[in-house]
């Protein structure tokens, strides 16, 4: 038999530890409202494992090394670690307590290239930085294996800054993930973390700790125009090789100010979508925006100024396109996705769409027109939210027949439609469900959230579901009309079978505009449609429509613990 490498023991251990690792993916769900990146039993989990690795790491020396790599491959804040370095003082003549002396190649790698200090004042740093207070020099250990920053500083306070006297690729050489809270623009301590290891990074502009309760120190927000564009020049050009930039700011920091954006030709996601209510300023991102060779997911808000002319070879990469068009005219919206020249586009939101009722039918058609054209044969996902301005109109045109384009689109398999009722734009019927199945026989989810200017939803339309889309998990209905005879809606067991497949079923009216004459038999029609749901009782919910929520979460009850079906 060929011979085979025997692992190490630090490498068995390296791997059985590892399981106690969080996903590194939930890095990227951070909500900057909650602060939070993850829902609260993924935190207790995280935090259990986290004890669980320092546990390990008192075991024995054996255990030490791979536990500590992984307790600081991922960590929540630097502001400990930095205290600890911040002490050091370069310049004192006083001999440090509890030294620990570090090996020279090691202390000439921190020192940063002191181009404008004599040769007697930089030895004498490399003296001082031999022997390091034992904390501080241990903080530099485990400094060498964060990978993962999901916080960032919790404290304004000096003694929390980056050390200056550090290069950054020797601090955090492995760093590949950082999210960043940048209080003040004229700060630079973001640029003394980044190094070319860098991939992902998210900047999250704030006031100043110490300005929250002062409303006469409006003049030290975070709207440096000048300070931030040095920022953004920086971040270019010290992490060339960043793939994913996300930028969250209230609205004191204008999306115009990254420009320098256009310089990362390696990016693959960039994310300016918040702040959601602040002046847009994105007009000039989208030339250089549409440069790069390699961008695969943009999230922006759509400038109300007229979208400018793009080269020939404009998104060439693009595979997901979330654009916010609450302040832009709803004819923005086809003029830059016919400028798109990727054949990969497989997600589209086009999200806060607003349009005067009189124009609603012809805008939004040439919108689904061009999706059709450009995008028919590789677009899996679409989602639609559209408000409409002005006066109701007496007869609206069909819903279908605006979107008809769309229905030709014989990919998707995610479907998400919202119109506000406020205005009634567009005339939904009875038989949309049936016609969207037909038209998307591979979707998986369809939401249907806007309000039925005809008779809602029948039953009998509901079990003609399985036979066009199998695949369907999620549905919701516009409304339901439970007022047809109950015989009209006996399932067959064919359909029962794969309708099984149903995980989710919700009205987006909550019942207050459905027809539900009798809740104890539109609910056993149900259960009998949809064995599979998990029923839930939203809030605010018509009561007619919580009676049957209520009786169809018995029914199933009954069904799960052996009693006689339903029907």
């Amino acid at each position: 038999m060929p011979a085979h490498r025997a692992l190490s023991c630090a490498d068995v251990l390296y791997t059985i530890l590892e399981h106690f690792q969080s996903p590194e993916v939930s890095w990227y769900d951070y909500d900057p409202a909650t602060n939070d990146a993850s829902a609260w039993y993924v935190r207790d989990s995280d935090a259990s494992n986290k004890s669980t690795l320092a546990r390990c790491a008192r075991v024995s020396r054996a255990f030490f090394y791979p536990a500590v790599a992984l307790l600081w491959r991922d960590v929540d804040d630097l502001s400990g670690l930095f205290a600890l370095l911040g002490a050091v003082s370069l310049s004192s003549e006083e001999p440090h307590g509890s030294l620990m002396r570090l090996p020279a190649k090691q202390v000439y790698h921190l020192l940063p290239n002191c181009v404008n200090l004599t040769h007697s004042v930089h030895a004498l740093q490399i003296q001082r930085l031999a022997y390091l207070p034992q904390q501080a020099a241990r903080a530099l250990c485990y400094a060498r294996h964060v990978r993962v920053v999901g916080g960032s500083l919790k404290s304004a306070d000096s003694a929390t800054h980056v050390p200056s006297w550090i290069k950054p690729q020797t601090l955090l050489p492995q760093l590949n993930r950082l999210r960043w809270v940048q209080r003040g623009s004229d700060s630079m301590d973001l640029i003394r973390l980044i190094s070319s290891s860098l991939r992902s990074l998210h900047v999250v502009f704030k006031k100043p700790l110490s300005n929250h309760n002062d409303p006469t120190n409006e003049g030290s927000l975070p709207s440096n125009e000048a300070s931030v564009r040095e920022l953004a020049g920086q971040i270019a050009s010290k992490a060339p090789n960043l793939r994913y930039l996300r930028i969250t700011t209230s609205g004191e920091v204008k999306e115009s100010w990254f420009e320098p954006v256009g310089d990362l030709r390696e990016l693959e996601t960039f994310d300016i979508f918040e702040p959601i209510y602040g002046q847009v300023t994105t007009h000039p991102l989208l030339r250089p925006l549409a440069s790069l060779p390699n961008l695969q997911h943009l999230k922006l808000r759509l400038p109300e100024a007229a979208v400018p002319l793009f080269e020939s070879n404009a998104f060439p990469s693009l595979r997901t396109l979330t654009l916010d068009a609450m302040f832009a005219p709803l004819v923005s919206i086809p003029v830059l996705l016919s400028a798109i020249s990727s054949s990969r586009l497989t997600t589209l939101a086009l999200l806060n769409c607003e349009c005067a009722t009189t124009s609603v039918h012809a805008k939004l058609h040439e919108v689904t027109d061009i999706i059709r054209s450009k995008f028919s044969t590789s677009l899996r996902e679409f989602t639609l939210s559209l408000r409409g301005i002005g006066p109701e109109q007496e007869q609206p045109q069909p819903l279908l027949r605006t979107m008809d384009p769309l229905l030709q689109v014989r990919g998707l398999v995610d479907v998400r439609l919202t119109i506000a009722p406020e205005v009634a734009i567009l005339a939904a019927s009875a038989n949309d469900l049936k016609t969207m199945c037909e038209a998307w026989p591979n979707a998986t989810r369809l939401h249907l959230s806007y309000f039925p200017s005809s008779a809602p939803t029948p039953l009998c339309d509901l079990a003609a579901v399985s036979r066009h889309c199998p695949n369907l998990t999620e549905l919701i209905l516009p409304g339901i009309d439970g007022s047809a005879p109950v015989a009209d809606n006996l399932p067959s067991s064919k359909d029962v079978s794969a309708l099984g497949g149903l995980r989710s079923l919700k009205l987006s009216d909550a019942g207050w505009s459905s027809r539900i004459p009798d809740p104890r038999r539109l609910a056993k029609c149900l259960d009998a449609l949809f064995p599979a749901v998990d029923w839930h009782s939203p809030p605010l919910i018509s009561a007619a429509w919580s009676e049957a929520v209520q009786e169809l979460v018995q029914l199933r009850i009954t069904r799960l613990c052996g009693g006689p079906r339903a029907w």
